[in-house]
């Protein structure tokens, strides 16, 4: 029995009672109340009779005396009837209405609707905890890739949200405390279609329990957590989480990222952002001082990467603690530490903003984030503005300041696992560019801007095996060639090239950085593309589609159908055997002459 059906029970058994009896003693009186038929002999209603005028009466259809008119004992009987089981139903009805109101009955009908929910998925999903700023962008970016996702949030009122917001694909959701193993169970964690579990909840205490019982009631799924301080990620490690994800770490390699390539920077923007949104312009930073405002774990980070560049940096906090921590350090003396907010006129002139290159507003709080920026910008307006956005809901007032660049944490983790989920080959392929030099990245931005025009442009991969690429892995197996150019191919125009670029391919534990178009295929291999739609969709039909993949290679237009190919060979047999004939003749014609 389900808690639905026991619940139901339990508070209908009165009511269901006071039916039972009602109809019981008021059939029965029926039944022994003397009547008269037509000729006027005596007649007992029988017991279908008097439930069948019962049930009609209670319900107040009113059919009427039937079949026969009612004696005067029967009339006075209905009037009984009438009373007893009107009331009984009203007090039925009045049981019902509050079942329905009940919090509880609400509740255990949502869990048993979101369970039948989690039932229906047949196709790989998502599970996210937490639906705040980071897990509403985390399921706008799954969805939008047509990814399914399940959300389990503990505030009942961001679930009633969920079914206003357009999702492209529905998003089944349940209010309820991740921290909790039975909950995670619920929102189905041991699902054999669950493919991940990512704990982005507020608090890294939490993420770390969803991570510890994610692994231990489910070994071989992939956990994904965020995490900003540095115990908790190390807990996490040793509990086997497979990605831990830090928006202000993250961040921080974008900044040196920029710092080392302009170009690479560009690339890694456009490579992680949202697909189809317009490019982006390359950045370049300022030469000369620069000013860290707040030196929490967001300014350690971004002062570090300055500091290896041998960028003198004055940094700006008001803790004391934090500036005698801050000298500690060998490679903080020739830096500079001044005892302030920052967002006072005086401090920020003290730190010399008039002539700096850039400015970091890093604290915690949006209001002083803002108010940092806009004075440096009212005595230095050339500076280069680096700010942090703690709540989305500010993006307005922070686009308005025009800042060269904004650390958005949710937008950030977003980003990163969008591209781990989607696009897992595109991580090793930044992680091996950044260790290549300017003009590579110039040269790549080149080729990608050339081909997939203004807007950000689709990442796949293509994995060379019998699921993903049925038609190009049989092909490999008879010993044909397929080389990376193959795959560039159209295949409607096969003289014309897809609008994409090879960005990886990935052999064993190999990888290599744009692979040329000879390079030879083999199975097991995974490539990286990025492109246009419809180079995509174009690339993941060719390669499933024998017949189209023989045109692309053999420039043979074969038709497709068993009939038409079997008349196909035969004229090209036909062919082959006129051709020595024609042979012969001319060389028989030679001896002649």
């Amino acid at each position: 029995m389900t808690v639905v059906t026991s619940l139901i029970l339990r508070q209908m058994r009165a009511p269901f009672m006071a039916l039972v009896v009602g109809y019981g003693i008021t059939i029965l009186g029926l039944v022994l109340t003397p009547g008269v038929d037509a000729d006027g002999n005596p007649w007992h209603m029988s017991f279908f009779d008097a439930f069948y005028f019962v049930s009609y009466t209670a319900t107040t259809i009113g059919f009427g005396e039937i079949p026969y008119p009612l004696s005067t004992p029967q009339r006075m009987w209905a009037l009984i009837t009438i009373y007893v089981t009107v009331i009984c139903w009203f007090y039925a009805l009045g049981k019902i209405l509050s079942l329905i109101q009940d919090p509880t009955f609400k509740s255990v009908m949502r869990r048993a609707s979101y369970a039948r929910d989690i039932r229906k998925i047949h196709e790989p999903f998502i599970l996210v905890c937490g639906f705040g700023e980071t897990g509403v962008a985390l399921a706008h970016a799954l969805t939008e890739r047509n990814i399914r996702t399940v959300v389990i949030e503990q505030d009942e009122q961001k679930v009633k949200t969920i079914p206003l917001m357009e999702f492209p694909v529905p998003v089944p959701s349940i209010g309820g405390d991740a921290r909790d193993p039975e909950q995670l169970i619920l929102a189905g964690l041991e699902h054999r279609q669950c493919a991940a579990v990512i704990a982005v909840t507020a608090s890294d205490e939490t993420n770390l329990k969803i991570a510890i019982s994610a692994k231990l009631l489910n070994p071989n799924i992939k956990v994904i957590c965020r995490s900003e301080l540095a115990e908790y990620e190390k807990n996490m490690l040793s509990f086997g989480t497979d990605y831990i994800i830090n928006p202000f770490d993250t961040f921080a390699n974008v900044f040196g990222m920029a710092m080392h390539s302009p170009s690479l920077h560009l690339l890694y923007d456009w490579l992680t952002g949202k697909p189809a949104t317009q490019l982006t312009n390359p950045i370049y930073l300022n030469q000369g001082r620069w000013i860290i405002c707040g030196y929490g774990r967001f300014g350690q980070g971004l002062h570090q990467h300055l500091i290896k560049h041998n960028i003198p940096v004055t940094v700006i906090d008001p803790v004391d603690r934090r500036r005698d921590e801050f000298f500690t350090r060998q490679e903080n003396s020739e830096s500079d530490f001044i005892i302030g907010t920052g967002f006072d006129e005086h401090t920020l002139r003290l730190a010399g903003v008039k002539k700096a290159a850039g400015i970091i507003s890093g604290s915690n709080n949006d209001s002083n984030n803002l108010s940092i920026v806009m004075t440096a910008r009212q005595i230095n307006p050339d500076i280069f503005v680096v700010a942090r956005q703690n709540k989305k809901t500010n993006s307005k007032l922070f686009n308005a300041t025009e800042a060269n660049l904004v650390m958005q944490p949710s937008d950030i983790i977003a980003r990163k696992i969008r591209t781990l989920l989607t696009s897992p080959l595109l991580l090793p392929f930044l992680n091996k560019a950044r260790h290549q030099d300017a003009e590579w990245a110039n040269i790549t931005v080149s080729r990608l801007s050339g081909v997939i025009g203004e807007m950000r442009p689709n990442i796949w991969t293509i994995n060379i095996s019998t699921q993903d690429t049925r038609a190009l892995h049989k092909t490999l197996q008879l010993g044909r060639a397929i080389r990376v150019g193959n795959l560039l191919q159209d295949p409607r125009a096969r003289e014309q090239r897809l609008k994409c670029v090879a960005l990886l391919l990935k052999r064993d534990s190999k990888v290599l950085l744009m692979p040329t178009d000879d390079i030879a295929i083999k199975p097991g291999d995974q490539l990286l593309f990025c492109g246009l739609p419809v180079a995509e969709r174009s690339m993941k039909w060719m390669v499933n589609d024998l017949h189209t993949l023989n045109y692309v290679m053999t420039y043979e237009d074969e038709p497709d159908s068993f009939v038409w190919r079997k008349i196909h060979l035969l004229l090209k047999r036909k062919d082959r055997r006129a051709q020595p004939r024609t042979r012969h003749r001319h060389k028989r014609h030679r001896q002649k002459t």
